[in-house]
């Protein structure tokens, strides 16, 4: 009797330390879980693929004439049609003129809306220069923030 009494303890015994085992494992998936998924969140190539599409719509704005034009309807139109469904944009176009051995600023442009104050915003820049019978005229640069609506 004394020999099923000490058999029945050691019995309890290990199954404490399953138990207790399996509960560790279960706490330590449950981590490994919530901290991969708080970094799954952080997606790195979103960033990189919106600041890409900001400077693509930038180049072939450039490329095509429309940021020395200063159109207002011009550029908003270019921007909806560039850009990605479901990414608002704001551009911000400051021009400088050389005189005198210095830049003088010459007017700051904005086109587009304005980034909501809880989105995400990345941005990129472009700078160029306006030219008129082969001199340039002027120094731009182009700073555009783009953002999922």
């Amino acid at each position: 009797m004394i020999e099923n009494a000490v058999a029945s303890g050691r019995r309890g015994f290990v199954f404490t330390i399953d138990a207790t085992l399996a509960l560790f494992l279960l706490v330590l998936t449950l981590i490994a879980v919530s901290f991969l998924s708080i970094q799954a969140e952080d997606d790195p190539y979103a960033r990189l693929q919106a600041v890409r599409a900001a400077k693509d719509t930038l180049a072939v704005m450039e490329q095509q004439g429309i940021l020395a034009s200063a159109n207002q309807t011009l550029i908003n139109g270019t921007l909806n049609s560039t850009l990605p469904k479901g990414v608002g944009a704001h551009m911000e176009i400051s021009t400088y003129t050389y005189d005198s051995g210095a830049f003088n600023l010459v007017k700051v442009s904005d086109y587009g809306l304005y980034a909501p104050n809880n989105s995400s915003a990345y941005g990129a820049r472009l700078d160029f220069v306006g030219m008129r019978n082969a001199v340039v005229t002027n120094y731009s640069i182009a700073r555009m923030v783009i953002w999922q609506k």
